[in-house]
């Protein structure tokens, strides 16, 4: 799926949570969450192209594609062997979970440091207890590879989402027909609305 639509949809997410639970998620952050593994596969790949065409004086058609190229033509660029590595490592939720529970681990040992900091007077039965504290908004990560795995196909940046344990992958069909982005933009129009609907009636 296209960087723009997994902003959305992560946002929308982000949306109905605080539509349904008392724990607020930060909308911006999760959208964010929602774009990084994107960012972290093909920035690299962004950067390589603007170099060429502003430094180099090669023409943006001259750019290699690599949509239209076969497999044995992606492996001879470097930055497109790169670009597809990073992928596994965005698009694994593996990778992704270790993260989360790591990030959980971390804001879990800074909060108790800090109540040890604050000492027994300020501790009262009203603090949080001890627990994980997971960044929920991280969870638009764990949207954005779901998303990526029916919509990819094994032509171009197949989703390993089981990487580094295997290499399967679901071949789906690629986001990138006109049908797909119709429905998929017409889809996030409706849940949009929805949400708006839904928040008018609330009155929150």
């Amino acid at each position: 799926m296209d960087t723009l639509s997994h902003g959305l949809w992560a946002a929308a997410a982000g949306k109905g949570s605080n539509l349904r639970f008392t724990r607020k998620i930060r909308v911006g952050l999760m959208a964010l969450w929602g774009i990084i593994p994107d960012l972290f596969a093909f920035t690299p790949v962004v950067i390589w192209m603007l170099w060429q065409i502003f430094y180099n004086g090669v023409s943006f058609s001259d750019i290699p594609r690599p949509e239209i190229m076969s497999p044995e033509e992606r492996n001879a660029f470097f930055i497109l062997r790169l670009s597809e590595a990073l992928y596994h490592i965005s698009h694994s939720l593996i990778v992704f979970a270790a993260l989360f529970l790591l990030i959980g681990g971390f804001r879990y040992y800074r909060l108790k440091r800090k109540r040890k900091a604050e000492g027994p007077v300020r501790n009262t039965m009203h603090q949080t207890p001890y627990s994980f504290t997971f960044c929920w908004e991280m969870t638009g990560w764990f949207i954005h590879v779901l998303m990526d795995i029916p919509t990819h196909s094994g032509v171009l940046y197949p989703t390993l989402f089981l990487w580094p344990l295997s290499d399967w992958y679901y071949d789906g069909n690629s986001w990138g027909t006109l049908w797909f982005m119709i429905l998929n933009y017409s889809c996030l129009l409706i849940v949009f609305m929805l949400l708006r609907l839904v928040k008018k009636v609330k009155g929150t």
